[in-house]
């Protein structure tokens, strides 16, 4: 099941008591998620944060819970980019920043401000998957 909320006490309910698989549906849930029994998520991060999400999943797993964490905490700009307007447009523009001809949006989306592409930019670079702008 994707459980795209937060509701901690649902998410348990839904690894312990049923017989259903619980997948995160918001990209920041996948660690939670693992420590009440979950296996992973569907996400939009992992386009650019994918061998790293990968490896998280796979340290939860093999119970390295800190290394786990650590990827988790690490992947924090990832998760910041989706916050900086509607999905798809921060991650596209992501792509599209990286070198990946992703294309535009649909109406009613558009292309994100300068001021958006910036701070999609930025996360990036804390995320160490894109060199800084030189002066």
């Amino acid at each position: 099941m994707k459980q795209a909320h937060d509701d901690l006490d649902q998410a348990r309910f839904i690894a312990a008591e049923t017989r259903l698989d619980l997948y995160a549906g918001d990209d920041v849930l996948i660690f939670p998620f693992l420590q009440l029994g979950g296996i992973g998520g569907i996400c939009v991060h992992t386009h650019v944060w994918g061998p790293e999400t990968k490896e998280m999943v796979r340290r939860f797993k093999d119970g390295d819970v800190d290394g786990a964490r650590r990827l988790n905490d690490e992947m924090q700009p990832a998760y910041d980019l989706l916050k900086i307007q509607t999905n798809p447009i921060p991650i596209k523009a992501a792509l599209n920043l990286l070198g990946h001809a992703v294309g535009g949006y649909r109406l009613p989306m558009v292309e994100p401000t300068e001021d958006e592409l910036e701070r999609v930019r930025a996360c990036l670079v804390r995320g160490g998957v894109l060199e800084p702008a030189s002066a």
